[in-house]
């Protein structure tokens, strides 16, 4: 799918700041609100997936965060998935070419929990190897 150049300027002031009004985009793209709602409606079938919020690092909560990269045996793919999908910790698992074969971000109440996770995960049938990168602080995150 192609996007075109003003929705992709569009989705470029949205992941920056999506609280921004049809108004407020209009005038910075030059166009009338109505075209924005437009185009918003027509990104929506086509390419924005959803909406959500993200909390701030300082609300209780999820405060410690986690890089888990993992060498996995590849029979295992599919069981290995399934169970980090059913861990309400595991924010998400990608696949990468390289040495590691999965990341995981991983986030949890404090270090305590995050060391009994890693534990967990280590010692899952499949996996082979973990690596684990703690954040220490985030300066900007676009992805949700």
């Amino acid at each position: 799918m192609t996007l075109q150049e003003r929705e992709k300027q569009l989705l470029n002031l949205l992941k920056v700041n999506s609280r921004l009004s049809a108004a407020e985009l209009g005038r910075k793209m030059n166009l009338a609100r109505s075209t924005i709602h437009t185009m918003l409606n027509r990104l929506e079938k086509k390419a924005i997936d959803s909406y959500t919020i993200k909390l701030r690092q300082d609300i209780e909560g999820s405060q410690s965060s986690c890089y888990i990269l993992i060498t996995r045996d590849p029979k295992k793919a599919k069981e290995i998935e399934a169970k980090m999908r059913s861990m309400s910790e595991v924010e998400s698992l990608v696949t990468v070419a390289g040495t590691y074969d999965f990341i995981a971000l991983v986030r949890t109440v404090d270090n305590h929990h995050m060391d009994q996770l890693l534990t967990h995960i280590a010692m899952m049938e499949g996996i082979i190897k973990t690596e684990s990168h703690i954040i220490l602080s985030s300066k900007f995150d676009r992805s949700l």
